[in-house]
């Protein structure tokens, strides 16, 4: 029997964001609703979330263009 998905919302940007986590043998992955794609592995449910929260922010998780951006 498959694992069902853990719902999670957080807040960024006063913007109310919902998204999917997926726990599998390599991981935790997570995704936003209606979406394919899938971010990950992740060793825990916090670093997806996390991780989830920058993306949203930033729409990136590269830390090169995230430093280029703070100068």
């Amino acid at each position: 029997m498959p694992k069902t998905p853990k719902r999670v919302q957080f807040t960024v940007l006063n913007q109310d964001i919902n998204v999917l986590l997926n726990s599998k043998r390599r991981g935790v992955y997570w995704s936003f609703k209606d979406v394919p794609q899938t971010y990950g592995p992740f060793r825990s449910e916090g670093m997806a979330i996390s991780d989830a929260k920058l993306y949203s922010t930033y729409g990136t998780t590269n830390k090169t263009l995230l430093s280029r951006r703070s100068r």
